[in-house]
């Protein structure tokens, strides 16, 4: 057997989503409708993205959908254009266009366009009917011969066995956040961005590994600004946390979060004889147990914290003001029990090109308002060192960057146990 690979085993699961759903002979038709009218269109350059985006929000079978958009290619090009030139002007003036009339430059850049626009969407409403039925047709035809292919289509793509324990429980978690059958396109976006959050931010790998592999190494978790939530159930899904809690001030994400540490029938577990994080997997209809999870809506710079065994501030302080950072930062270094730690994730601003890429990408993000931050302020990392030491921890700054070009560090602030 080849050696498990994420790039090839990524693929594989792309391909999956561009075949859809059930290729029912409806969904097919439709498939093919969509195609055929958007490949019609004079609009060259948009056709696959245009067909990809519908394909994936409807679970239609995308492969087939581009075929069919390749009607525009240079064997069928005239024609079609032509048609659509007929129709337009027959639709603006009541009368077909006589191609042998002589037509100055200035009335031909005038009209054409004109036509084009008009008679456009009229032969792709046509097309699209003629081939969309023909192959309903087709398609119901043929699986009423043949009643074993009355439900066709591909298998949801599953991660093979022999994919890495860190893979699998990445899977999991990313599972509870999108049921495993009839999931909205909302679901499917947040199961993938769970996915390649985890996978793609090494943050996740050293928070988790902090402490050790033991169970319950981490002991406790508080998750100050938990967003969905997706860190600390990972924690929870691996083993290393005895028990998590989180907040963030952003009622959709925690919404989400609610909703996969409660359980989600969709999701794949690990068998009972193992330990959480190993590689195996129940079957799909198993239903994911809940989590000793609390998921809340606060404001870092007023919830009650409680205490806790770690204390997570992950790239959370530079949305607010210096000294509202340095009062959150007490606050949090409060709530950690002797012995624990406070682990905060921050982009340093004197590491150069990197941080300017940092600084860059996290204004874009707010200003798109995916990030709900007030503003994007950063600072030193010394800065966040020297208050945590004035506080008691021992501290210790480490690159948390990867592979990416950012300037993220992970500053690790111990707390003398007495």
């Amino acid at each position: 057997m080849a050696k498990y690979s994420l790039l090839r085993e990524e693929a594989r699961r792309a391909w999956r989503e561009l075949r859809g759903s059930e290729l029912s002979a409806g969904r097919t038709a439709v498939a093919v409708a969509i195609g055929l009218f958007i490949g019609s269109q004079p609009i060259f350059g948009c056709h696959t993205p245009l067909v990809l985006l519908l394909c994936l929000w409807f679970r239609l079978d995308a492969a087939i959908a581009w075929v069919a958009a390749n009607i525009s290619n240079p064997l069928f090009a005239p024609a079609l254009l032509t048609a659509e030139f007929q129709v337009g002007a027959y639709l603006r003036t009541g009368r077909w266009l006589r191609l042998h009339e002589k037509m100055s430059w200035a009335q031909a850049l005038s009209e054409f366009p004109e036509y084009m626009l008009l008679g456009a969407p009229v032969v792709g409403l046509a097309l699209a009917a003629l081939g969309g039925g023909l192959v309903f047709a087709l398609v119901a035809m043929k699986r009423r011969r043949a009643p074993s292919l009355q439900r066709g289509g591909m298998e949801p793509y599953r991660l093979p066995e022999d994919a890495p324990p860190w893979v699998h429980a990445i899977e999991r978690v990313a599972a509870r956040y999108s049921p495993q059958e009839g999931a909205t396109p909302a679901q499917r976006t947040r199961f993938h961005y769970v996915r390649f959050k985890l996978l793609g931010d090494p943050v996740a790998r050293l928070i988790a590994d902090i402490a050790g592999d033991r169970p319950g190494a981490l002991g406790e978790v508080l998750d100050i600004g938990t967003g969905a939530g997706q860190l600390p159930i990972l924690l929870l899904e691996l083993g290393r946390a005895a028990r998590v809690r989180g907040f963030d001030w952003d009622r959709a994400k925690i919404e989400d979060a609610r909703r996969a540490s409660g359980g989600n029938p969709g999701a794949p577990q690990p068998p009972s004889s193992e330990p959480p994080g190993s590689s195996g997997e129940q079957p799909a209809h198993h239903a994911a147990p809940p989590l000793a999870a609390e998921f809340w809506c606060a404001d870092a710079r007023e919830a009650e914290l409680g205490d806790a065994d770690t204390v997570l501030l992950i790239d959370l302080l530079h949305y607010f003001r210096v000294e509202e950072q340095d009062a959150i930062l007490r606050r949090a270094a409060a709530a950690v029990r002797p012995g624990g730690r406070l682990l905060v994730r921050e982009a340093d601003t004197e590491r150069g090109l990197r941080s300017s890429i940092t600084l860059l990408e996290e204004r874009i993000f707010t200003a798109l308002r995916f990030n709900r931050g007030e503003r994007v302020r950063f600072r030193p990392a010394r800065e966040i060192v020297a208050l945590l030491e004035q506080l008691g921890f021992s501290c210790e700054t480490r690159p948390a960057w990867g592979k990416t070009p950012f300037s993220n560090v992970l500053i690790v602030g111990t707390r003398a146990d007495r």
